[in-house]
């Protein structure tokens, strides 16, 4: 049975009551409401999701700045200066010495040889740019699930205050019934009180069910940008994994955080090269061309001025600085490594826990099915023989009861179930607007670096780029210290084998004094600083 019959049976056909319909306020909703259209919509407009498309453009602008030094530079600068100083002669005689001076030029520079810096700094950026690319992925697929559950809560709302208020109304005639069989000395007061009893219990929790669903709409608002017209019962979600190792497959090959993990360890190599390459020399040309004049400010008495020059620049000390940044470095890169894996395994494992959050609903909605069809089997059977005196008025509140929890537990596993198939889409990555519904126009993550690219370029980088590329350092790394395997497993023994009574009910917030964090000098003393 698909999700969509599963859902229109659950909601049976019902129109919502007037006091579900939403406020004639914002957007007006689509008469009939669809899981694609509210994809659609919060694709467009949703704000969690723009600004991670306004961040990643920030991103792209550090490929720029940091291939800022291929790039020729040119200033102009202008200076006007007077200066009043009193001075001593060789007579011993003080005057009054004036100097007036104006000019201006230009001056240009450029680098020729950067020992791989740049090369280096823009790996960094660019591999910055991919990680950006794909937390933005990972973004759109946590913004479309929960599209996707709140639209699938509103419709699990909807039918679980449709279910409460049947079984308000059933319970209703029960006690209608008990109270008519009263008076005709068939039954008892009690009979009548328990029956009462169990409707207002009813009444109650149609009450939460109805502001539980006026919760659901809120969060539809908050994620499409518009509340929730009548919505149509979603279809299956397509790019689902045929089996739970495909699925693990999928994970590794195409989820956006292990993407974004891998790519931040990329930029990791990359700045272990940048250090390194702080130990080659740089070559760099500049020059000026402009006028100045001395002593007055005249512009017939400006004169041409021309410098240039030729700069190479080789570190031979440093102080041990550039040593301890490539350490440093290459311990940084070492633990983007380890986070590459940590994200693996919990990509993998959010992957399991979706799949069987949605096994284990399935199961629950069969079960749930076959409960309720035994639930009304029951129920008619047991009203039959209660009119026919053979059953308790008891027996017929448990059957109400019975059936009840029945067609709960069908519409939460059905629910359950359809979210839990758009968190295993979510953790792959598959659950993209342009991916899952048709016609939705993909925002395009790579046109701003390209207008980015071509609005800056210089005429030296096809040049000076693939040299500088070359002479970069590689950013091979050192394997990580091993821990060494326990030789011996066993707890240590415990001093306190259960935590007494009474329970806390307060925190030590009031009086304490404040703690002083230790100075330099103390923490050289215990050997942190040495060395």
């Amino acid at each position: 049975m698909s999700g969509e019959v599963m859902w229109a049976l659950l909601l049976g056909g019902a129109a919502p009551a007037a006091g579900d319909q939403p406020p004639a306020v914002v957007v007006v909703a689509p008469a009939t409401d669809t899981l694609g259209q509210a994809i659609a919509d919060a694709y467009r407009s949703n704000p969690a999701l723009e600004a991670q498309r306004a961040r990643l453009r920030t991103i792209d602008e550090q490929v720029v700045q940091a291939g800022a030094p291929y790039r020729l530079r040119a200033q102009l600068n202008a200076s006007l200066n007077y200066q009043d100083q009193r001075q001593q002669n060789f007579l011993g005689r003080f005057v009054d010495v004036e100097n007036r001076t104006m000019g201006a030029r230009v001056s240009v520079s450029q680098i020729l040889l950067n020992g791989g810096r740049t090369a280096a700094a823009v790996s960094t950026a660019e591999a910055q740019v991919l990680a950006g690319r794909e937390e933005l992925r990972a973004a759109e697929n946590a913004t479309l699930y929960e599209v996707v559950d709140a639209f699938a809560a509103v419709l699990r709302d909807q039918a679980l205050v449709a279910i409460q208020r049947r079984s308000v109304e059933s319970y209703g005639r029960q006690v209608d019934q008990a109270v008519a069989r009263e008076r005709g000395g068939e039954l008892t007061r009690t009979d009548i009180a328990q029956a009462s009893a169990q409707r207002e219990i009813i009444r109650a929790q149609l009450a939460q069910a109805e502001a539980n669903l006026q919760t659901s709409r809120i969060r539809f608002a908050s994620a499409v940008g518009r509340n929730p017209g009548a919505l149509v019962p979603p279809p299956v979600l397509p790019g689902l994994p045929a089996t739970l190792d495909e699925a693990f497959a999928v994970a590794e090959a195409e989820a956006p955080t292990l993407w974004q993990a891998r790519m931040i360890a990329r930029a990791g190599d990359a700045r272990v090269s940048a250090e390194r390459a702080e130990r080659a020399p740089t070559l760099a040309v500049s020059g000026s061309y402009g006028y100045s004049s001395i002593g007055d400010y005249r512009v017939r008495d400006l004169r041409p001025e021309v410098i240039g020059g030729v700069t190479m620049t080789v570190p031979l000390l440093t102080g041990g600085v550039i040593g301890s940044r490539v350490r440093a470095a290459v311990a940084d890169r070492q633990r983007l490594g380890f986070e590459v894996e940590g994200a693996r395994r919990d990509v993998l494992a959010r992957t399991q826990e979706a799949w069987n959050q949605s096994v284990a609903a399935a199961q629950q909605r069969e079960l749930g099915r076959l409960a309720v069809d035994a639930g009304r089997t029951a129920l008619t059977g047991v009203r039959r023989s209660f009119g026919e005196g053979f059953r308790s008025n008891f027996e017929v509140l448990d059957s109400e009861q019975r059936l009840l929890n029945a067609q709960v537990l069908e519409v939460q596993a059905i629910y359950a179930a359809y979210v839990a198939k758009a968190r295993v889409l979510a953790v792959l990555g598959r659950l993209q607007a342009a991916t899952v519904a048709q016609g939705v126009p993909a925002y395009d993550d790579a046109v701003n670096l390209r207008r980015a690219k071509g609005a800056t370029f210089g005429p030296f980088d096809p040049f000076l780029a693939p040299i500088d590329r070359a002479s970069m350092p590689g950013a091979a790394i050192k394997a990580p210290p091993v821990v060494p395997v326990a030789t011996d497993t066993r707890l240590r023994p415990a001093a306190v084998t259960e935590l007494p009574g009474p329970l806390g009910n307060a925190l030590p917030v009031g009086g304490a004094p404040v703690l002083m964090l230790p100075t330099i000098d103390e923490l050289g003393d215990a050997g942190v600083t040495g060395g």
